[in-house]
């Protein structure tokens, strides 16, 4: 499955809207359009979000929706998000500080800064580095240690 993702970052005078919308069935991806940087990023479908959109029952081509099927506005997903981080215990570690473990998981998996980039939509190398950066210290330290007994 392919989806189209368009979010508002809430900073711009555009519509507030997140719309995850199905557009084809060949290819087990999300095609989503980074809200900062207007960049367009295909990512992989996990096996269980591919299960999951494969057994829900669609109305439409909105995959994200309100409890009135409209599509689910940015700000509506931002609680959601902020109640399941309350949930687990989570709120002081925002959205970004989530993105940044994220990049950190990428680099320990052992991914370039170009795969980095392809997933998480970062424009600029730099940030790659400085995200990735302690991942990769940490890394670098117990080969160090390794080599070194």
């Amino acid at each position: 499955m392919a989806c189209s993702y368009r979010a508002s970052n809430g900073m711009d005078s555009q519509s507030e809207s997140s719309v995850v919308r199905l557009v084809q069935q060949r290819r087990q991806a999300l095609k989503i359009t980074q809200s900062k940087t207007g960049k367009a990023l295909h990512l992989p479908c996990t096996t269980e979000l591919t299960t999951i959109l494969e057994s829900t029952p669609k109305a439409g081509l909105t995959i994200l929706t309100s409890k009135t099927g409209e599509p689910l506005a940015y700000r509506a997903m931002a609680q959601i998000m902020r109640d399941e981080r309350k949930r687990l215990g989570l709120l002081d570690y925002d959205l970004h500080a989530l993105r940044y473990r994220g990049v950190m998981e990428l680099a320990w998996a052992g991914c370039t800064d170009d795969e980095i980039s392809s997933y998480s939509g970062h424009a600029s190398k730099e940030m790659i580095r400085k995200y990735a950066g302690e991942a990769r210290q940490v890394m670098r330290a117990q080969q160090a240690a390794t080599k070194r007994t």
